[in-house]
């Protein structure tokens, strides 16, 4: 039952999860200095991690256990009210998530705007969030289908 197209909008998510770690949540650009936000921090153009602004949840953590729960549940096809259950759940943190990402994008902004104006530009980071939460809805409808297709047969019988 692996073959469902339910496992692979889920796959698809995962790998969305997993590629935030590569690509920046938003540049900043403040003059000639650049600041880079991604999951696992803010830095300068070095690379040097600025430890004066912080995220406040770690983001970085977060979409890992997310990104491995959702491959762990390709492999709850057995039970699919479980797999439906837990689908919504991981579907809605992801929802928070982008939501407390959005909020710490703009206070990183305010904070570096007390240095002068700031130019931003969002990443492919910004990105990937959306597309897990298309693809998490996408399985859950695939799952509440088959769940349906599995009653509908249960009554023929």
């Amino acid at each position: 039952m692996l073959q469902r197209k339910q496992s692979l909008f889920l796959l698809l998510a995962a790998i969305c999860g997993a590629l935030t770690f590569l690509f920046p949540v938003d540049t900043f650009m403040r003059g000639d200095q650049t600041f880079i936000f991604r999951t696992t921090g803010l830095f300068n153009s070095e690379g040097t991690p600025i430890t004066d602004a912080t995220a406040k949840v770690p983001f970085a953590i977060l979409l890992g256990v997310l990104s491995a729960l959702l491959v762990g549940i390709i492999f709850m096809y057995n039970n699919r009210m479980r797999q439906l259950r837990i689908t919504r759940m991981v579907n809605l943190l992801v929802m928070a998530i982008l939501v407390f990402l959005f909020i710490t994008d703009n206070s990183i902004r305010a904070y570096l705007e007390q240095g002068g104006v700031v130019e931003n530009s969002f990443g492919l980071g910004a990105i990937l969030p959306l597309l897990m939460v298309v693809f998490t809805l996408l399985a859950e409808r695939g799952i509440r289908k088959d769940e349906a297709l599995v009653k509908g047969m249960d009554r023929l019988r």
